[in-house]
């Protein structure tokens, strides 16, 4: 199977391309470096993922890449127009000594919500 007729290759450079704007989007945009080296880390929690479901799930590998493209591009898709705001407010909690949970703001959670249901429904869609 491969998803929208491109092979493991393709997806492969897909997949560079998705963490590439992943990192160019959200690591910048952070305020602190500690921030900045976790967010440039994310992308690995989605490889481990991606591994255990080719491995574990047996999944065709060019599945197992569009579906880490699919939603690691959700989130800079989500953040759009927002990540100041976002930055700002994580500064201003870390300087309060508060809890980082309540940081995002409202509309910027709706609009990550709403591209990961987006992307993941493409996903799924695609590997089909």
């Amino acid at each position: 199977m491969y998803p929208l007729g491109l092979g493991a290759v393709s997806w492969w450079w897909l997949a560079i391309l998705a963490t590439a704007v992943f990192w160019a989007v959200l690591v910048p945009g952070m305020p602190t470096p500690s921030y900045r080296i976790r967010m440039a880390l994310a992308p690995a929690a989605m490889v481990v993922f991606g591994v255990g479901s080719y491995y574990g799930k047996h999944m065709d590998l060019a599945a197992v890449l569009a579906m880490y493209s699919f939603a690691i591009v959700a989130f800079p898709v989500g953040m759009i127009g927002h990540r100041r705001k976002f930055a700002r407010r994580l500064l201003e909690a870390k300087q309060r000594g508060e809890s980082e949970e309540y940081t995002w703001p409202p509309a910027m959670m709706a609009q990550v919500f709403v591209s990961l249901v987006v992307c993941g429904a493409m996903a799924i869609w695609v590997t089909r």
